[in-house]
């Protein structure tokens, strides 16, 4: 068993998955231009997973949505910096309090193909997270998709950086190891 999975074990024998219906959101921007960027890397992640689970997502007025047993799947339609109103019309909508959302996103401190969790916090400078920070609480937990860091800290080169094309064989690697943390987390 990876070193991952004991890590995500451990997390959870110290707060573990509250029941009821959790809500895994994809963080991303909306149109062909950002479709397969480095910053969509929480929708892609959420199409797959829905691809693994049979799960069919249908367009609404806020963005993808689809359910598989208690879990339901959401890519919203707004901007990412813009992700936290509709994240907490969905929750509101389906009595889902903050802890038993998992937000999926793109990571800068990662390296890519890895994945890793983690419970609560600050938004760490980004952006998606700081929205849904302001519209909800910071107790949700982060499926982090690692995209790794330019040679630079300019913030200009960042941006161009995070909304250039995702690697794709590190990015399925990081796909694989997400979907096997959310059948650990929920047990199946």
């Amino acid at each position: 068993m990876s070193y991952l999975i004991h890590k995500i074990r451990y997390a959870f024998s110290v707060q573990r998955i509250p029941n009821g219906t959790h809500l895994i959101v994809g963080l991303g921007n909306p149109g062909k231009i950002y479709e397969n960027t480095r910053h969509n890397a929480g929708q892609l992640f959420i199409k797959h997973l829905a691809k693994e689970f049979d799960i069919k997502m249908n367009n609404g007025s806020n963005g993808s949505i689809g359910s598989f047993q208690h879990i339901i799947l959401f890519n919203p339609l707004s901007f990412m910096n813009s992700s936290g109103h509709p994240i907490k019309k969905i929750a509101d909508k389906a009595n889902i309090s903050t802890s038993n959302i998992i937000i999926v996103h793109d990571d800068l401190d990662n390296l890519p193909g890895r994945c890793k969790i983690k419970l609560g916090g600050s938004a760490e400078g980004h952006n998606g997270l700081k929205s849904i920070i302001q519209y909800m609480d910071d107790k949700f937990i982060r499926l982090k998709i690692g995209i790794g860091r330019p040679n630079s800290k300019d913030p200009a080169i960042v941006s161009d950086y995070v909304m250039s094309k995702l690697d794709y064989e590190p990015s399925q690697q990081a796909f694989k190891q997400g979907i096997v943390l959310v059948r650990q987390l929920f047990k199946f």
